[in-house]
């Protein structure tokens, strides 16, 4: 056999054993992103804010419609502070009727 057959029959040998660990690499990897994502399937939802301001988008910015308590599902807001809560019910923001957050703060209704 010429010199230059041998050299392309090892070079076709490394090629064909690089190939095998391409493989088997992209496996363990696709194995270790499914557990990934399982362990993050496990890990507790973080807890609801204690009270949310339900926004909408106006011509004139952000304005605050209702005030939820924090695990309310009726609106969608952004996490505010008890006394901000407090606040903007004592400004007329309109507490959810669902939720009462002005009864859970102890305001008048």
């Amino acid at each position: 056999m010429s010199d230059t057959k041998e050299r392309l029959e090892r070079w076709r040998a490394v090629q064909a054993w690089l190939t095998y660990q391409q493989h088997q690499v992209a496996r363990t990897i696709t194995a270790l992103e499914a557990a990934l994502a399982e362990e993050q399937n496990r890990l507790p939802l973080p807890p609801p804010p204690d009270w949310k301001a339900e926004t909408i988008r106006t011509a004139g910015g952000p304005q605050v419609l209702r005030v939820h308590v924090g695990g309310c599902g009726m609106g969608k807001g952004k996490p505010i502070g008890r006394d901000q809560a407090r606040r903007m019910l004592a400004d007329g923001v309109e507490a959810c009727p669902y939720c009462s957050p002005d009864t859970a703060l102890g305001m008048p209704g």
